[in-house]
């Protein structure tokens, strides 16, 4: 994995077993992890420091995924963000991209491919931040 520089992952998921697992996993290959429960947690630490990437499902209690990112993409357009959902159609993939939400993995998550994700998601920015 790419865990160059420490980067800092904000984990937003209302399923705590998963919200446990993707921490370890995280955590495992380096990353700073910071887990949230809600939406409206999310919205709260993102407002008040600074995260590399924001991992959030969408059917979340207090501010679901779709209005967390809204929110976030009027602060931060170009913070990178990856949806883990089990929600997924065809309008909520709609709506995502054009949040410029390109990382869309869904349930149930497969260790190997949720790390292959996270690297993609770094090489991206790395790639568009040259």
């Amino acid at each position: 994995m790419l865990a160059l520089f420490m980067k800092k992952i904000l984990v937003a998921e209302d399923d705590r077993n998963l919200s446990r697992s993707m921490d370890t996993w995280l955590t495992l290959e380096g990353f700073e992890v910071v887990t949230v429960y809600n939406g409206a947690e999310a919205l709260n630490k993102l407002l008040h420091h600074k995260y590399d990437l924001l991992i959030t499902d969408i059917v979340m209690p207090q501010l679901n995924g779709v209005e967390l990112i809204s929110q976030i993409r009027r602060l931060n357009p170009t913070l990178p963000i990856m949806v883990v959902s089990g929600k997924l159609n065809g309008e909520v993939l709609t709506e995502l991209r054009g949040l410029n939400v390109n990382h869309i993995l869904p349930k149930p998550i497969k260790p190997a491919e949720f790390r292959k994700m996270i690297d993609q998601v770094f090489l991206d920015e790395s790639l568009t931040s040259n």
